[in-house]
């Protein structure tokens, strides 16, 4: 990152009080050279401010005022609220503002339009006491904030102000901050939220509300670090993380990436200066730089040239869950795996298959309604393939793996209604089983490939006669470690299994063919173990694969035919017009390109949701529009 200092001449220095301009001389950065920063006084003796796009200031006062200054410190508009912080971000109408009402302990929210603070809303009144505040914005259809409790708790919401009687607000998870946190940013891009703790340093937290709660170290205070006395306020800009410390007149500077910040820049303020309040405001490709200092309550302002950010090509793209099913019976990590079963005279009609690996098989129409149980036992994945008979009559086949007998457990399936009904069990000869596909070869021929966890692949071809199906092992293989999720392309005959540390590989389905594996990916930092559920989308124009990334909680499009050309990552993120969390830690997914109902008129993704949100429910299924990940993708 490149960081050029640029004198700042924005402001008429002509209110009494005021001083002249001032250098600060900066400390020897890491790559030796000595920076300058010039500064400008400002006679706002607002709490916070940020400048707006024309130019003026927004100031927040605790025992003041909300108001629009000129660069000549004019008042031009003002509100008689009191309030505290200031975080913004942009939606279709512009940009936005959410503060604190300090008198009544709720947040507010407001535009600034025609040089005018409009748009108000209030949320209710907090039950508690808030010492800092940061808004995140995973997608442009959801907007959440942060607010750093005075009894250090992090309460991460989810925000709307599209109502006019208010701010519709509702905690998604809470956790818990080391003392003295008082101040907060997230980086959009890279999903973080980073945390300072005044004694001891700034921490990075995963802002993403379906992520696990875990944090690492971005600096520290010396000697530990290279923050000198203390941590103080946050700001980003262009990629790069700005740490001020609150007991000293040093500014320190991080590039960004997707593990935290790395420290890039350090000066030291010739002057003394202790802020309390710092911003940047992005304009037009220049960055102004904005510190409150407590000692003699002015606002000091430098403009920044910064190179943006060389990875904003990696940021994940969100897409909104459009339907989820009703949740687990059981507690703790129990939804597994979807099939899908599609209704060929009725296509709104059709079933999702879930599986309960404790306890059984279930089915689930398109709105996520549980329609129908199957108890048995530890079944894990499930797969569905159409068009077959059961003792001469016409029946679709679903198999699943049998954890308790080491088995694959087959079900008849109804081709008109999707009602499901247990018929036999085929034995195996793996110890641990984990992962089974199915696949329908050009001569309709119906095979059912399993795993086991110590790498082993059996393939068993599935006939019927008068007494119903029966089954032979047609071919063995293996990888070196533990795979689980796989998938057939039937048009291709093509097997892609994943080994879930290691990568996703092909190799021919046909049962007399060569089991020489070929790569399609190896795990690396956008396929990030463990490698999960996968499944095949099939179209007239394109057919892709898509598998679950776990370790990041982010789903992989690949080209399904040589050479496997990566097409782009998504996250399923939350629905917050109807209240559905996103997905998180997903092990099985499902997917078809054939057209459903009105929701789904390019096809449907089913994913497995490791954690079950929007309330704090047990696990389930998420529904996802194939047209939605579409043009997220550019597909």
């Amino acid at each position: 990152m490149k960081l050029r200092i640029l004198l700042t001449s924005i402001f008429s220095i002509a209110a009494v009080g005021c001083q002249a301009p001032e250098a600060m001389n900066g400390a020897v950065s890491e790559s030796g050279k000595m920076l300058t920063l010039t500064t400008t006084p400002l006679m706002l003796t607002g709490e916070t401010a940020s400048q707006t796009a024309n130019g003026y200031w927004l100031s927040v006062q605790d025992e003041g005022d909300i108001k629009i200054s000129n660069q000549s410190e004019q008042t031009i508009d003002a509100r008689g609220i009191s309030a505290e912080f200031i975080s913004s971000r942009t939606d279709e109408e512009g940009e936005f503002f959410v503060s604190l009402d300090s008198n009544k302990n709720r947040l507010i929210t407001y535009r600034v339009k025609n040089n005018t603070i409009a748009d108000i809303r209030y949320g209710e009144p907090l039950t508690y006491s808030v010492e800092g505040l940061c808004l995140y914005q995973p997608s442009q259809h959801e907007l959440n904030v942060f607010l750093l409790a005075e009894d250090q708790i992090a309460h991460q919401l989810l925000l709307s102000d599209k109502s006019k009687n208010g701010i519709s607000q509702q905690e998604i998870r809470h956790f818990p901050l080391p003392p003295k946190a008082e101040y907060c940013v997230v980086d959009d891009v890279t999903d973080q939220l980073f945390v300072s703790e005044e004694t001891v340093g700034v921490w990075a937290y995963n802002a993403r509300s379906e992520s696990q709660i875990t944090r690492i170290a971005v600096d520290l205070v010396t000697p530990w670090g290279n923050l000198v006395k203390s941590s103080g306020p946050l700001a980003i800009s262009q990629g790069s993380l700005f740490i001020a410390e609150k007991d000293g007149p040093y500014l320190h500077s991080y590039s960004i990436d997707n593990i935290g910040a790395h420290s890039n820049q350090q000066w030291q303020f010739s002057s003394p200066l202790y802020s309390d309040t710092f911003t940047i405001s992005d304009k037009q490709g220049i960055s102004l730089l904005t510190l409150s200092d407590d000692i003699s309550k002015n606002l000091f302002t430098a403009e920044l040239m910064l190179t943006p950010r060389s990875n904003q090509g990696n940021a994940i793209m969100q897409v909104a869950a459009s339907a989820e099913t009703d949740p687990m019976d059981d507690n703790g990590d129990a939804a597994d795996d979807p099939a899908i079963w599609v209704n060929l005279r009725n296509p709104e009609q059709s079933r999702i298959l879930g599986t309960n690996k404790k306890f059984g098989l279930y089915s689930y129409d398109l709105q996520g309604k549980k329609l129908q149980e199957l108890i048995v036992g530890r079944v894990n994945n499930v797969d569905v393939r159409q068009g077959f008979t059961f003792k001469g009559e016409a029946a679709d086949i679903a198999a699943a793996s049998q954890r308790d007998r080491n088995t694959i457990a087959l079900f008849r399936i109804n081709p008109n209604s999707g009602e499901m009904v247990t018929t036999n069990e085929i034995d195996t000869n793996l110890d641990e089983i984990y992962g089974l596909c199915m696949y329908k070869n050009l001569n309709n021929e119906f095979y059912i490939f399993i795993n086991d966890q110590d790498g082993r692949f059996e393939q068993y071809s599935v006939t019927d006669d008068p007494s119903g199906w029966q089954a032979q092992r047609v071919r063995t293989f293996s990888v070196n470690s533990q795979p689980e999720g796989c998938a057939a392309d039937d048009a291709k005959q093509r097997l892609f299994i994943g080994e879930e540390d290691v990568a996703v590989w092909t190799l021919d389905a046909e049962p007399n063919a060569s089991s020489q594996l070929e790569l399609v990916a190896a795990v690396s930092d956008k396929l990030v173990a463990d490698i999960e559920g996968m499944d095949i989308y099939r179209s007239a124009n394109a057919v892709y694969l898509i598998v679950s990334s776990q370790g990041n909680d982010s789903y992989v499009v690949f080209d399904a035919e040589a050479p496997y050309e990566y097409k782009g990552r998504f996250r399923v993120g939350m629905n917050s017009a109807k209240n559905i969390d996103g997905a998180s830690e997903t092990d099985g997914l499902a997917v078809t390109s054939i057209p459903l109902n009105k929701d789904y008129p390019q096809g449907l993704l089913v994913v497995q949701d490791g954690r079950n949100l929007l309330p704090n429910e047990k696990q389930n299924f998420k529904y996802v529009s194939w047209q939605e990940i579409q043009s997220s993708l550019n597909l």
